[in-house]
């Protein structure tokens, strides 16, 4: 079964004709309006409600485990950078002077 994608593109043309003309009409009730605006306030105040309540409970709000992550992934870069760097050149061993006087005692 195929479908005419004119049909397709016709639908969609008046589809959006249709969506753009309820949002004037409704953007311009002014208790459409009210009503937006008191739920804009109620989803405020319930985010504040909800960061508070997270708060007490001691769980991290999304900004401070994005800083964690963050910094763990700095971490984790760092590390990174210090194993490739000692797989490339192995550091000069040193001597302590308890090795040093158990290696001539030995001898």
């Amino acid at each position: 079964m195929t479908v005419d994608s004119g049909f397709l593109n016709r639908l969609r043309s008046r589809g959006e004709e249709v969506l753009t003309q309820v949002s004037a009409e409704l953007s311009s009730n002014p208790r459409f309006m009210q009503a937006m605006a008191g739920a804009l306030r109620g989803k405020e105040k319930l985010e504040q409600a909800v960061a508070r309540v997270l708060r007490q409970m001691n769980v991290p709000s999304r900004g401070e485990l994005k800083r964690a992550l963050a910094r763990i992934d700095a971490l984790e870069r760092e590390v990174a950078g210090r194993k490739a760097k000692g797989r490339a050149k192995p550091p000069a061993r040193r001597r302590t002077a308890r090795r040093e006087a158990s290696r001539k005692a030995s001898k």
